[in-house]
């Protein structure tokens, strides 16, 4: 059973849906300015401006393109921090409509622009309940998700999480149909990591590869090798994904190259399984290219760390959306192998992302994220403003 719902709940909405067409145009304003990562100058020079409208906030710029802004509530209480992400990509909007984007090349693909509305838009809403407000609220509009190194770690290392007890975060996600919500348990996103494995030979005529060490052969060894990893590696309960992306070595149809390079992509749920996986290739590539008396070096970078749930916080808000947001449906989901470095955060605090439905096909909008086509259903904005505005109350004790 749900319960009584909170006594603020149907205030909340309320408010919530008075504000919806403004948030609606707070989206459609960043949308038309979309501004790539680490690049984000006019999206804070706006949202800095709607901002400093709401009384009684203290304003933080961690970098030079993101934002904290604190709400202190009227009654005692921990600090939850609430997440949303500003960068857009280097697409080419191919929308017809009056939100177009306006740069060209670059669009918001991924519905960054929806977070940040939601997040100004409760902003404004909790700011006219400061007094029944327990804790601290922040509110973290943070630049450039989709660029490694990723601007939550350098919120992060500028102590944005200094005092934090928990943290939230949503995304707008088109395989759910609007009214529905994911919070799972446990792993939501997979880690991202990237290597680039170089083989050394002896190259030579391609006329004579007996007189060659040849790299392209090792290296295609070591790619179907590699898939060992996966099968014979690492427990069949622990998804991992190694993909090699990218394989180029020399230049004429005639010559057997001294080297070759690899690259790829490596994907996983779990801390241990990440730790092991660069000295598992490590050990395939020496092995493979060892017998056949090659050598390689593997440069392997840290990307993104997976997001893992904390089960009491994403089981306190499913309880909260069910209570107090009847009209939204909890819905079941798979971890997604996709990345997202909202998982530097979750290395200092508890913390849940949820997954906001906002797919229509009687509206059209059904194009995937990263499409040039993307667009979301801007009814979600009331959702994402609800529930941002209601999990305060909820994991903050109210």
């Amino acid at each position: 059973m749900a319960g009584d719902p909170h006594p603020l709940a149907q205030r909340i909405e309320a408010l919530a849906r008075t504000q919806h067409p403004r948030v609606v145009g707070w989206r459609r304003t960043m949308h038309r300015q979309p501004e790539l990562s680490f690049q984000e100058r006019e999206t804070v020079r706006f949202l800095l401006a709607e901002l400093a409208q709401v009384d009684c906030l203290e304003i933080e710029r961690p970098t030079d393109t993101s934002i904290v802004a604190r709400l202190r509530g009227g009654r005692p209480g921990p600090t939850l921090a609430i997440r949303a992400d500003i960068d857009a990509l280097p697409i080419q909007d191919g929308k017809h409509c009056d939100y177009r984007s306006q740069v060209p090349g670059v669009m918001h693909a991924c519905g960054h622009d929806g977070h940040a509305a939601m997040l100004l838009g409760s902003v404004h809403l909790l700011s006219a309940l400061r007094n029944e407000l327990p804790g601290e609220v922040r509110f973290f509009f943070q630049h450039a998700e989709e660029q490694h190194p990723g601007g939550a770690a350098e919120m992060v290392e500028a102590g944005v999480m200094n005092g934090v007890d928990r943290i939230i975060a949503a995304h707008v996600i088109s395989t759910q149909d609007t009214g529905g919500i994911v919070v799972r348990d446990g792993p939501a996103f997979a880690s991202s990591d990237r290597f680039v494995l170089r083989v050394l030979g002896k190259g030579g005529h391609a006329a004579n590869p007996d007189r060659c060490i040849d790299p392209v052969f090792v290296g295609a060894q070591i790619v179907a090798n590699l898939q060992a990893i996966v099968a014979r590696n690492t427990d069949a309960h622990d998804a991992l994904i190694i993909s090699v992306t990218r394989f180029h070595a020399g230049e004429a149809f005639n010559v057997i190259p001294d080297g070759a390079e690899l690259g790829g992509s490596v994907r996983c749920f779990s801390d241990a399984v990440r730790r092991r996986a660069p000295e598992l290739i490590r050990r395939i590539a020496d092995g493979v290219a060892g017998a056949h008396g090659a050598r390689c070096e593997l440069d392997y970078v840290l990307g993104y760390a997976p997001v893992v749930n904390d089960a009491g916080v994403a089981g306190a808000l499913r309880h909260m959306i069910e209570r107090d947001m009847p009209a939204l449906q909890v819905r079941e989901m798979n971890p997604m192998p996709n990345s997202e470095d909202f998982g530097a955060f979750l290395q200092h605090a508890p913390g849940a992302y949820a997954l906001i439905g906002a797919r229509s096909a009687a509206k059209g909008i059904c194009h995937p994220h990263h499409h040039p086509m993307f667009d979301f259903d801007e009814d979600a904005l009331l959702h994402g403003v609800q529930l941002f505005s209601n999990a305060p109350f909820t994991l903050n004790g109210a």
